[in-house]
């Protein structure tokens, strides 16, 4: 009988934001697989929507920066990791990754990281912190900009000790984030609920309200447009 391997995720917290949407999305895909599916998180309103039947939930406090608090998660999920059998280990964030790096360590399983934004580095003692991002078998990076930022900071470490850096680009679910599945009356509530005229030229750009999104870039560049009448009168919207 082929084994079912058994993947536990770990993320601080499982709100809405892109790298906790992408935990859910694959914590439910796992088990369509024939996969098992493990998630660890301090919490979040998403967690309401885990269909518990699929995942295992536990919870503890992975979200916290505090070292007392991380050598705390890493003895648990080390008993998590040998109760539960898990084959595969994944990090989505630096002060979990340092617990589950270690809990790996000493129970021998893959070690997985996720690299979902850019981190800065003030000092050495910060960069020594996000470091742990690049201490797995794998590293993912959501996109080539994420790649690029990884291997200007950490490209001397992945050629000294031979580790994976890899581009998974982002996915949604389409089944979910379905036009067809819009009924017009819902979209008409929304449009009037927020002043939208459907009649003007619309740009969405979706994103959590972040410097390194580029929204304040995009709305600099709109007014550049409109000041050099790039953009006719009637489609300047804001």
């Amino acid at each position: 009988m082929k084994k079912k391997i058994k993947v536990l995720q770990v993320i601080p917290k499982l709100g809405y934001g892109g790298a906790e949407t992408g935990c859910y999305d694959l914590a439910h895909f796992l088990p369509e697989q024939g996969w098992k599916s493990f998630l660890v998180t301090s919490g979040g309103d998403l967690l309401q929507y885990i269909n518990k039947k699929k995942v295992s939930v536990i919870k503890l406090p992975v979200n916290s920066k505090n070292p007392i608090v991380i050598l705390f998660n890493t003895i648990i999920l080390f008993f998590i990791i040998l109760f539960y059998n898990i084959d595969i280990v994944h990090a989505r964030s630096r002060a979990p990754a340092w617990s589950c790096y270690l809990a790996t360590k000493l129970s021998f399983r893959k070690f997985v990281t996720t690299f979902h934004g850019t981190y800065n580095f003030n000092n050495k003692i910060k960069k020594f912190y996000n470091s742990i991002m690049t201490k797995s078998d794998l590293v993912i990076a959501g996109s080539n900009f994420i790649f690029s930022h990884i291997s200007e900071n950490y490209g001397d470490h992945f050629l000294k000790n031979k580790r994976k850096l890899l581009v998974i680009f982002r996915g949604i679910n389409t089944s979910y984030f379905n036009s067809q599945k819009i009924l017009p009356i819902k979209i008409e509530k929304f449009s009037k609920e927020n002043n939208i005229d459907r009649n003007k030229f619309i740009i969405l750009l979706p994103g959590r309200l972040t410097p390194w999104k580029g929204q304040k870039i995009f709305i600099e560049s709109i007014k550049l447009l409109s000041e050099k009448n790039q953009i006719s009168k009637h489609q300047r919207t804001y």
